[in-house]
């Protein structure tokens, strides 16, 4: 017997097969209430299915951010939005940058390291950057890009310096919230494909005004970039933003998202990592298996630096992943280590 609507029952049977559900039903799947048979039994489904798919592994990734200043992109929901930032220009010296690199690389298990910095950045600085950060990570680690908008040439150049992949995504307002061009977003992303670059994204940044609709879109938005690594991140309402003192989704919302989202790539061969944004534990059981540890700065924090605030370090995130039962981590070389208590014990600094 089952207790909740057929049509989720089916969308569950279909996901197990390798069907993954249109952007239509994952409209459908979204409108449930979040607390309902139907979102508890999608949530349980897309834990089993990526657990299966994966062999109950999980990847641990960190980000530093290494500059910030006032930013013409002015996005509302950013700490570094000049019409709102209370945060003064910052730049991370070479020094701190490589004693960040070796801290979050030193033990060998960092599958992705994410360099963030403006989206007005200048590539010549960045790349030489990224060549440090190369020069000092081990080889198992993967470098990745965060900054703006970029061209083919720009990412030849950071693939030359040392990155391995890109997160840019076409955000949800991106445009009307955003000072920045929704085609200029998606044309970076080509031109990373065309750079030979891996694609990483998310379904960000979700506020309680963001609809089925608009969710479901940007999921298959975000999909047909083909990504290794994709996810959900909800707004954080930051102080001196437009949205501080507004609504916030709840972690059980999100986790809703993070299991359509996995759903959503059932037919994929390979299931892109399935990242969320802020860390819980209702999300690791309905479906993700990234964390990301930071340092430097942060956008969605007003602290110069993130890791004295919002930002988690790695062995809070290996205890995360371990409570929320993941037995394994994959390394950026494609290789496991077994994540169990001593492992935690040996890797606390």
């Amino acid at each position: 017997m089952v207790y909740y609507d057929e049509f989720v029952n089916t969308i569950i049977e279909n996901a197990w097969q390798g069907i993954a559900p249109t952007q239509e039903e994952c409209v459908k799947l979204l409108s449930y209430d979040p607390a309902s048979p139907e979102a508890c039994a999608m949530r349980g489904a897309a834990d089993g299915l990526m657990r299966n798919r994966t062999g109950n592994a999980a990847v641990l990734f960190a980000q530093i951010g290494v500059s910030c200043h006032p930013c013409p992109a002015n996005c509302s929901f950013c700490a570094f939005a000049q019409e709102y930032t209370q945060m003064p220009a910052f730049k991370m010296s070479d020094e701190d940058i490589v004693a960040a690199t070796e801290s979050f690389t030193q033990d060998g298990d960092l599958f992705g390291l994410w360099i963030m910095a403006m989206a007005d950045y200048d590539v010549d600085e960045y790349c030489r950057i990224i060549k440090l950060v190369r020069e000092t990570a081990p080889s198992v680690t993967n470098i990745y890009s965060n900054v703006g908008d970029s061209s083919l040439e720009d990412f030849l150049k950071m693939k030359e310096a040392g990155i391995d992949g890109v997160y840019h995504i076409c955000r949800l307002g991106e445009g009307e919230v955003t000072n920045l061009d929704p085609k200029a977003r998606m044309q970076t992303i080509q031109n990373a494909i065309d750079a030979g670059l891996d694609v990483l994204n998310a379904v960000e940044p979700i506020g309680p005004e963001h609809t089925p609709e608009q969710i479901a879109e940007q999921i298959m938005l975000m999909r047909k970039t083909d990504p290794i690594q994709t996810g959900v991140m909800k707004r954080i309402n930051v102080p001196g933003t437009p949205f501080e003192g507004t609504g916030e989704i709840s972690h059980y919302r999100l986790a809703q998202i993070a299991a359509v989202q996995v759903l959503a790539h059932a037919d994929v061969e390979k299931l892109p990592w399935i990242g969320h944004h802020e860390p819980c534990e209702a999300c690791y059981v309905s479906g993700t298996n990234l964390i990301t540890a930071e340092t430097g700065v942060n956008p969605r924090d007003t602290a110069e630096e993130t890791s004295a605030s919002r930002g988690m370090d790695l062995t809070d995130c290996r205890i995360m992943l371990y409570e929320a039962g993941f037995t394994k981590l994959a390394k950026g070389d494609g290789t496991f280590v077994d994540l169990d208590v001593d492992y935690i014990k040996e890797h606390t600094h």
